[in-house]
């Protein structure tokens, strides 16, 4: 059981003189920052499928203890129609992902603001995902507000992702096999950066705990949001 800290991506070229050296070239930005953070989520694999080559350039880059999460692609969460084409296409997207071994911390399955509440759709694309696969979701309907929701995804093996925007600490995190929380907020107070440290730190007593920092429009040195938050967290947690 550990805490893995990082954000959302590390090809930030803006970064330059806040997060990495002014003048490292930007081939070695990965080297660098998983010198610095722990984990980082991949935002690629929403995108397009990832080549065995292009993984393994990133496993070298990164220490043996170093963990990715990976989004979805996006013909898995966007779609609501679950026909044949589309249990064969996430056939090939878990083969993508193959190459992590035990370095894929987590899946992270985000569906869109737009997608309504729907048990049906949702309890088959994770049948489809083998337990081997840690999985969280993020829900951005209100409709899946819901603590049915919550345990039944984690009667399932999975996790609801919470999404922290005010800064505000939970209790705990919603159940399951890994914890899973993405800090989004602009600014964290002193005090809410205590409360967020104390939560992550019990949590990761418990299972492997994955907490993502901002990455876009905020400071990347900035130790109460984005990159220097999630550097203070390892630092204060030596993880």
């Amino acid at each position: 059981m550990a805490l893995f800290v990082g954000t959302s991506g590390w090809d930030y070229p803006e970064w330059k003189g806040e997060f990495y050296p002014a003048s490292l070239r930007r081939a070695d930005f990965l080297d660098y920052y998983s010198a610095q953070l722990g984990a980082c989520e991949i935002n690629t694999t929403f995108y397009g499928l990832q080549t065995p080559e292009t993984v393994e350039r990133w496993l070298a880059s990164t220490p043996p203890d170093f963990r990715f999460a990976v989004k979805t692609h996006r013909r898995l969460t966007h779609t609501k129609n679950i026909t044949a084409r589309y249990v064969e296409f996430l056939h090939e997207f878990l083969e993508t992902l193959e190459p992590f071994g035990d370095r894929l911390g987590s899946l992270l399955i985000q569906f869109p603001p737009t997608r309504d509440r729907d048990d049906e759709a949702l309890e088959r694309l994770l049948a489809g995902i083998p337990v081997q696969f840690p999985r969280a979701v993020e829900f951005r309907h209100e409709s899946w507000e819901s603590p049915e929701v919550v345990e039944r995804l984690a009667g399932m093996g999975a996790t609801v992702c919470f999404s922290d925007t005010t800064g505000e600490v939970p209790a705990a995190l919603p159940p399951g096999p890994i914890g899973y929380v993405r800090l989004r907020a602009d600014h964290y107070s002193s005090e809410q950066r205590e409360g967020w440290l104390s939560l992550l730190t019990r949590e990761a007593q418990q299972r492997d705990t994955y907490a993502f920092a901002k990455h876009k429009e905020v400071p990347a040195n900035d130790p109460y949001t984005g990159a220097g938050f999630a550097e203070w967290l390892i630092r204060e947690t030596g993880s």
